[in-house]
């Protein structure tokens, strides 16, 4: 059997060092979730201190109540944490701090008696069901420690309830608390130990996603959130390296036309709608075809695995046709976009990803000197001075 005060010491100990571990994340990065995490511990360290000292100091409202409101407090102060990371959409707190005041006021008349460990029990269980729920919808890479943590949540809850049930049993029942009394200190241990867990999981979570933030901020651009150049060519080289020899890959670079007269005439915030516009058909058109990039200003680029030059080209139309047919609308103007692209292909055996860049590059800038609102593939400038709109 477990030594109860050695497993309380550990406990204390743990949430401790992960208390101080999300206070120094929070002075760095000075994000209100880390600070919510760390007090959350707090909260928990002080619940097991004045449980712990019970036996030596004789106040009950501070060994008993104030015990019970940080117990409390736990899971609500989790919850606080946890509501900015997810995808919930954002409700008023006001209830729920209404509800926590009802339910302190309620325990402050009950809490020596069984009443006050049943409501603290209750109101903890609920808190915890309600993390577990934020928990699942937050988005997260560390998949595997998200699963552990709701689990724990779960549990937890699960185990409030229990502790409910045991409680109230000897009011319905001829058993008496002295033969639960086992079963109330298993339930102690499960509250001890998955308080704990949940607390060494919650970094790892934390860490996965700050860092998943950051590689997303170092390969993404920020206002298409398309890959940039960056992250283009690690996405293109990735893919490349395991494809076969004989296979073709094409490569599509868009420019949108005039676009300088856009920003000009309307502002340059019309025309960073106009490039997220822009992005979004490319998006939609490949999503599950290509690699889409915005590599600069209003230039865009478009890797296409297994797909040779006509392919390529006849999405390319495609996608200036569908650009070319609707106008973009912002803040009251009616604004007639256009791109101009250049497709260039290769064999993997054959390929150099700056060559085909250079190669679709020019040929982007063919479209643009012959007229726009077109597609070129090859790099005969005078064949394309005849056919000033179409697309070859």
């Amino acid at each position: 059997m477990l030594h109860l005060p050695t497993l309380i010491s550990l406990c204390f100990i743990l949430n401790l060092f992960i208390a101080v571990f999300f206070f120094s994340v929070y002075s760095y990065k000075k994000q209100p979730s880390f600070l919510f995490f760390a007090t959350a511990c707090c909260s928990f360290i002080t619940a097991i201190a004045l449980i712990g000292s019970r036996g030596l100091i004789d106040y009950p409202l501070l060994t008993y109540f104030f015990a019970y409101l940080f117990i409390i407090l736990t899971p609500l102060l989790l919850i606080l944490g946890l509501i900015p990371q997810s995808t919930v959409p954002a409700v008023k707190l006001s209830p729920l701090y209404y509800a926590s005041a009802i339910c302190c006021t309620l325990l402050l008349a009950v809490y020596l008696i069984d009443a006050g460990q049943i409501i603290t029990s209750i109101i903890t269980a609920v808190l915890f069901s309600y993390a577990a729920y934020l928990m699942v919808k937050t988005p997260s890479v560390a998949k595997v420690q998200q699963r552990l943590l709701i689990a724990c949540f779960s549990l937890h809850s699960v185990v409030m309830l229990l502790q409910v049930v045991l409680l109230v049993l000897p009011y319905f029942s001829q058993i008496s608390q002295a033969n639960l009394a086992a079963g109330l200190q298993l339930l102690l241990v499960s509250h001890l130990f998955l308080t704990t867990a949940s607390a060494l999981i919650l970094p790892f979570i934390a860490f996965a996603n700050e860092e998943s933030k950051l590689i997303n901020l170092a390969y993404h651009d920020p206002l298409t959130q398309l890959l940039n150049r960056r992250g283009f060519f690690r996405l293109c080289k990735k893919i490349t390296h395991t494809a076969p020899l004989d296979s073709r890959v094409s490569l599509i670079m868009l420019d949108i036309d005039l676009f300088k007269q856009v920003n000009d005439q309307y502002g340059h915030e019309t025309g960073d709608e106009a490039i997220k516009w822009i992005a979004q058909h490319i998006n939609e058109l490949f999503f599950e075809a290509g690699i889409t990039a915005r590599i600069g200003g209003e230039e865009f680029a478009i890797f296409l695995n297994q797909k040779n030059l006509t392919q390529a080209r006849q999405l390319a139309q495609k996608l200036c046709k569908s650009i070319d047919q609707y106008p973009f609308y912002f803040n009251g103007n009616s604004i007639a976009l256009s791109v101009s692209a250049g497709v260039s292909s290769a064999l993997i055996r054959d390929l150099n990803m700056q060559a085909l860049l250079l190669q679709a590059d020019k040929r982007l800038y063919l479209a643009k000197e012959t007229g726009r609102n077109k597609v070129v593939t090859h790099d005969e400038k005078s064949a394309l001075m005849n056919s000033p709109t179409a697309i070859i």
